[in-house]
């Protein structure tokens, strides 16, 4: 070997090092400012306000106004599943291979909205005598035309996140900052129930103007996320993409076994959610007015306030994977608790309620901390697989999960509406206002649906986690390897050194 070949090698193999060692900094290097962290939470503020109101006040909706059955309202969920198979598999591998003028995940933001509008605004404007026949019908258009926005619109703001800054550790704080705001920024949807309990108006009117409302903030935020958002981490080039077919783009997702960890803990969501689907009719029976749920909500949520803050710290100490499990698994318990005690140890209602306040209070202690985990968690699944196939992928990993998402809801659709039906649990709308009903058989079904359901979904989430395996010293492998990565890219493509240095200005 001559003098100038050795001479060579070794500039190249300065050069790697360099370029790694420029890689590990980049990890810990700060990238957003106070503008980026507000222009992120604001780009969402709309659908999260959406979510919490259609949350807690769609199934009710439906049931009481339009007199949908919760059968009605499965088959529905299940027949749009079908005919939406094609566009969830395709909107990752979409989202992955676009390269526009504003980026690669930003057009999405704004393009899916008039979809999304007239699916999520149709059904609350519906006459309440339709046959069940043709609440099936529409409900049937109304979801699949939400599910093909929310295809492209969900995986391309998460990848989005997870693409504002290449720094682990700060993009964490982000996700716990947002969570933080998250429990400030909906308190709106929370004071719902008093518009209804008190505003001398036809309850059904007050319904419909909230979902109008809440859905004009979604098109006003969504729309300042498209212009006000920037996306940081260096991308795969077309060369890169184009030797990855998108089959293997998706078998390689398809067999990450911590993507189906992740799966199968969002399945046992199905406990929370069969007890957020009776929470009006909860409040509303046993209590005599929803607005009770609204003041418990007020305490409830308190200890979020102070745990919140620490999550990030207690990631750095627990590892993400044991903060997520104690997390659900401290709550469970408390649900477990909750439900063996009862709603109604005295005969004093001011009694009960407190402890029921109390109770709940107890049991959704961490609850912001297992959003914040949830997202980290995913962000930690889109580093895992790139580690193990080199490009990032997160529109074909979040579309995968979606897709698989879509598989399950209507399995915890069918679950949750079959328990509401065997309880016989339904709440009465009559001349205008809702009529409390005091059946013992039915208020006890109540209590155990709204307690002990959570208590298992929770319990499952926390055993399901432990078998998540980015962490550690796996994680520690993982992160030092995507910089040799990250750093061999640089390397090769000039597009890639390209935008690593934009990064660095």
């Amino acid at each position: 070997m001559s003098e100038t070949t050795v001479s060579s090698v070794h500039e190249h193999s300065a050069q790697e090092n360099e370029e790694i060692l420029k890689q590990l900094e980049q990890q810990h290097k700060n990238y957003l400012s106070p503008r980026d962290y507000v222009a992120y939470i604001l780009s969402g503020a709309g659908d999260k306000n959406w979510e919490t109101f259609n949350s807690q006040q769609s199934d009710f909706f439906y049931r009481t106004f339009l007199n949908a059955k919760p059968n009605s309202l499965s088959v529905a969920s299940v027949v749009s599943l079908i005919v939406d198979t094609f566009d969830n598999a395709i909107s990752g591998p979409i989202i992955d291979r676009t390269r526009t003028r504003w980026g690669r995940v930003r057009p999405y933001l704004l393009f899916t909205l008039p979809l999304w509008v007239a699916g999520s605004l149709a059904p609350w404007l519906l006459p309440g005598h339709l046959s069940q026949l043709a609440l099936i019908i529409i409900f049937t258009i109304d979801y699949y035309l939400t599910s093909i926005a929310n295809s492209f619109y969900q995986p391309s703001y998460q990848a989005l996140l997870f693409n504002l800054t290449p720094n682990v550790e700060e993009r964490n704080r982000l996700i716990a900052t947002d969570t933080y705001i998250d429990l400030l920024g909906v308190w709106l949807p929370s004071l719902f129930p008093f518009f209804v309990d008190f505003l001398k108006v036809d309850t059904r009117l007050i319904y419909s103007g909230g979902a109008i409302l809440f859905i004009a903030m979604v098109i006003v935020f969504r729309t300042f996320g498209f212009f006000a958002l920037r996306e940081r981490v260096p991308l795969a080039t077309k060369e890169d993409m184009q030797q990855v077919s998108i089959w293997k783009s998706v078998k390689q997702v398809m067999t990450c076994q911590p993507m189906w960890i992740l799966l199968l803990k969002n399945f046992f969501a199905v406990g929370k959610a069969v007890g957020a689907r009776v929470q009006n009719d909860f409040w509303l029976n046993c209590f005599g007015k929803i607005s009770y749920g609204t003041i418990a909500g007020l305490v409830t949520g308190l200890p979020s306030y102070f745990v919140l803050p620490f999550a990030p710290k207690m990631t750095r100490k627990m590892g993400l994977k044991n903060l997520a499990s104690f997390s659900y698994g401290f709550c469970g318990v408390a649900y477990f608790i909750m439900y063996l005690v009862g709603y109604n140890p005295t005969k004093n209602t001011i009694v009960n309620f407190v402890w029921v306040t109390l109770a709940l209070t107890a049991c959704g202690a961490f609850n912001s901390v297992q959003r914040y985990c949830s997202t980290a968690l995913t962000g930690d699944l889109y580093d895992y697989i790139e580690w193990k196939t080199g490009i990032r992928s997160e529109g074909t990993v979040s579309a995968a999960m979606n897709y698989v998402n879509l598989l399950i809801n209507p399995a915890s659709t069918f679950i949750s509406s079959g328990i509401i039906e065997a309880a016989h649990i339904k709440s009465v709308y009559r001349n205008g206002r809702l009529v409390r009903q005091t059946n013992p058989q039915m208020l006890k079904s109540l209590w155990a649906v709204f307690a002990l359901a959570p208590a298992v979904g929770r319990t499952a989430k926390a055993v399901t986690l432990w078998f998540f395996k980015v962490h550690g010293k796996t994680r520690e492998q993982m992160m030092r390897e995507l910089a040799e990565i990250r750093a061999s890219k640089v390397l090769d493509t000039g597009a890639a050194a390209g935008e690593t240095e934009s990064i660095e200005e």
